[in-house]
């Protein structure tokens, strides 16, 4: 009888990596967000030297996922002096990435990979 909650070979990781123009997207944030009504597991993680990866232990889900990389940038405006802490930025990547995401991907039990190749244009 199999053990149940225990998660022994039921967690999914992913891996990937993420250029925007062919060169590695930086200092960026990347988001699995279920697409199922009956998924409840999203995730996300930090984009470093282009490259991501979501543990098993982090909680992702499988099946369906729609997949937002966003990556803001300062603008070099000045700050609102009200508001002192809001560094004005801008999102460096296109809206087809991320709030209108286009992006899809599969998630397996186990190792999973999904590289994502970005263009500004």
């Amino acid at each position: 009888m199999p053990l149940l909650g225990c998660g022994a070979g039921m967690g999914a990781s992913v891996t990937g990596k993420v250029a925007l123009d062919g060169a590695p997207l930086d200092d960026a944030t990347i988001t699995f967000v279920p697409t199922v009504g009956g998924q409840r597991q999203a995730a996300w993680t930090a984009v470093k030297n282009g490259q991501y990866a979501i543990a098993a232990k982090d909680g992702l889900g499988t099946g369906q996922f729609r997949v937002e990389i966003r990556a803001l940038r300062a603008t070099g405006e000045k700050a609102n002096q009200n508001e002192p802490m809001l560094i004005p930025s801008k999102e460096a990547v296109p809206s087809k990435y991320n709030s209108k995401s286009e992006l899809t991907v599969e998630i397996k039990p186990g190792q999973n990979t999904a590289d994502f190749d970005l263009k500004s244009k």
